[in-house]
């Protein structure tokens, strides 16, 4: 057999297990999940929101997240246990409108698979918010304008994504410390963050529509000064209404959609990662390698801790976190007019007041959209 035949041959046998990849691993991870907690089926409206979960050993989260979700007014969370080892699974059994699922394939392997089928099983034609147990969701005017009026806001636009920016939040300590902290709230404990180290880029031009031209992609953030990483992607289409268009984890990353109407304003994802157990969920990632590049980052982090234990993420440009419309003000979210002019509306129906929104800035400076 020649070189040339032996090329074509890998090739063709190549493309035929990538095919038989994308068939049989969809069908192994259904026939592997079991049900352990909650309702299997969840009814909710298209102005109501489900929150789908990937989590593995993630108690110290646990209580944060899922009081956040409720008290912001999400319907129904769905988690799937990648196996837990800890309090994972029994903390989310104390809570009503929570449905548990589990598989112990591989993160690794299946990770993007395991959202997908999450969003497809439970939100079809509806609203979800895909994140995960170290993040927090949070909107642009959310003290006057309740979940379900935002909702409508979007459906009424034809929106079908909302763009949110990664926030890494961070206490005034060590980074690595032993204690555990179960039951801490990580709104009061982790209060911090810093973005002086955050570099903007254009959204690419593709197979989305963005309404509003100030939203960009941003990268870097309080871990690229700690470790020096160029790399780190923070932007992030997690609330998603799937529509029969929407491609949801485009290119296989979970940050990515296709073919989506992007909305006018960002939201946030208030980010947990720097928590007392951040070295040893690093040594996992490494033993595993189920992140990017066999958890290159992860690897960076650890060079660094090992260099310097008594590593302290606050330093003089961080801020502490009075509430999220500071972050419109400080140029982290993006509005347009259209989206604070309807906010006011809401806060004037409600007879509240949205001055707190943006300070003293005149609202002829936020983008109009166009």
């Amino acid at each position: 057999m020649g070189f040339a035949t032996t090329i074509g041959v890998k090739r063709r046998l190549s493309r035929i297990r990538s095919m038989v990849g994308r068939r049989v691993k969809p069908w192994l991870l259904r026939l592997s999940i079991q049900h352990l907690y909650g309702a299997k089926k969840v009814t909710y409206g298209v102005e109501e929101l489900i929150v789908l979960c990937v989590v593995r050993d993630g108690e110290l989260c646990m209580r944060s997240f899922i009081e956040h979700y409720f008290s912001i007014g999400a319907k129904h969370i769905v988690f799937l246990d990648n196996g837990s080892q800890d309090a994972t699974v029994p903390i989310a059994r104390k809570y009503e409108n929570v449905t548990v699922l589990r598989t112990r394939l591989p993160f690794k392997t299946y990770k993007h698979l395991m959202r997908q089928y999450l969003i497809t099983r439970f939100a079809r034609g509806r609203w979800s918010l895909n994140v995960d147990i170290d993040e927090l969701f949070d909107y642009p005017c959310s003290d006057v304008v309740n979940l379900g009026s935002l909702l409508r806001y979007l459906n009424e636009r034809s929106y079908s994504v909302v763009v949110a920016q990664m926030l890494d939040m961070f206490a005034d300590a060590l980074l690595w410390h032993p204690d555990r902290e179960e039951g801490v709230s990580l709104k009061e404990s982790y209060r911090f963050y810093d973005i002086s180290d955050i570099k903007k880029e254009s959204y690419p031009a593709g197979r989305n529509t963005v309404s509003n031209s100030e939203i960009c992609v941003q990268r870097g953030g309080i871990r690229k000064t700690l470790f020096d990483l160029e790399d780190i992607y923070l932007t992030k289409h997690c609330l998603v209404f799937l529509d029969g268009e929407v491609e949801p984890m485009a290119g296989n990353s979970s940050h990515q959609v296709a073919n989506a109407r992007v909305a006018d304003f960002t939201g946030v994802l208030f980010h947990y990662k720097l928590l007392s157990n951040f070295y040893e969920q690093t040594i996992e990632a490494i033993r595993t390698g189920s992140y990017y590049y066999d958890s290159a980052e992860y690897k960076r982090y650890y060079e660094v801790l090992e260099q310097n234990p008594a590593l302290r993420v606050k330093r003089e440009t961080a801020r502490e976190l009075r509430d999220v419309n500071e972050l419109i003000d400080n140029g982290f979210l993006v509005v347009s007019q259209e989206y604070i002019d309807w906010a006011r509306e809401c806060a004037r129906k409600e007879g509240d007041s949205l001055s707190a929104v943006q300070g003293e800035r005149e609202t002829e400076s936020v983008s109009d959209g166009s």
